[in-house]
């Protein structure tokens, strides 16, 4: 298994900074032009995410960057096994957490997408592709009405739970799903712009702004000083 890498947008010169992070992620490969999976599952394959990511992938030093077909009507399970497996790095785009980890379900990718992953494939995503590599999120039959919510598992690759951007808010939705696991759980807050690596033996790294770390003590939600996390700034 390999660190995955966690970008968050929704700061001025995001994709300024991005490609700087895409280069980043580009070095760790190993790979001299890097071919990138574009898993755009959380946006429906929307051409404009799409392109608007493409172009700084390039920058950065992407040999190829290639849409894995999944949105409803034009996927293509064959073509997009093929795509992946020849990949150097796999992405998950931004969008809804929920409408991305469905539709690889409905696609019958997520168990392929894992078995990449734990054989060293080099996983990065943005924002809700960076909550869809972690454990769990939420589903709501209601918007905003936390008693109507549930969990729903994301892909796992790492035991963590992640939010994203979510500051402005005081990231209500991650209190709500530490309440939802129960006594004990933490959940980590991925600041806007920010850029971060985690690994499977529970590792959280940060390239810019330290997270913010909340736990459920007996059901109260707070935030917690510092956990196991190493920051990287130099």
């Amino acid at each position: 298994m390999s660190e995955i890498y966690l970008i968050t947008g929704g700061r001025p010169g995001d994709i300024l900074r991005m490609t700087e992070d895409f280069r980043a992620v580009f070095a760790a490969s190993g790979k001299p032009g890097p071919k990138v999976a574009y898993v755009g599952a959380a946006n429906s394959d929307n051409r404009i995410f799409f392109e608007t990511m493409k172009l700084p992938m390039m920058k950065a030093g992407a040999g190829d960057v290639a849409l894995v077909p999944l949105a409803r009507g034009h996927a293509d399970a064959g073509a997009a096994k093929r795509i992946l497996s020849g990949a150097d790095a796999v992405f998950l785009s931004g969008g809804e957490v929920e409408d991305g980890i469905v539709l690889l379900e409905e696609s019958g990718l997520t168990g392929f997408l894992t078995d990449l992953y734990l054989d060293g494939r080099l996983f990065f995503g943005v924002s809700a592709g960076a909550i869809m590599m972690g454990r769990h999120w939420v589903h709501w039959d209601r918007e905003g009405d936390d008693g109507t919510a549930s969990l729903f598992p994301c892909l796992g690759f790492v035991p963590f739970v992640f939010d994203a951007h979510g500051e402005k808010e005081d990231w209500a939705e991650l209190k709500c799903a530490l309440r939802l696991l129960g006594p004990g759980a933490t959940g980590h807050g991925l600041r806007a712009g920010g850029f971060y690596s985690a690994d499977g033996s529970g590792r959280l790294t940060s390239y810019r702004d330290e997270p913010e770390i909340f736990r459920n003590a007996d059901g109260k939600i707070g935030k917690m000083d510092s956990l196991d996390w190493k920051d990287r700034r130099e």
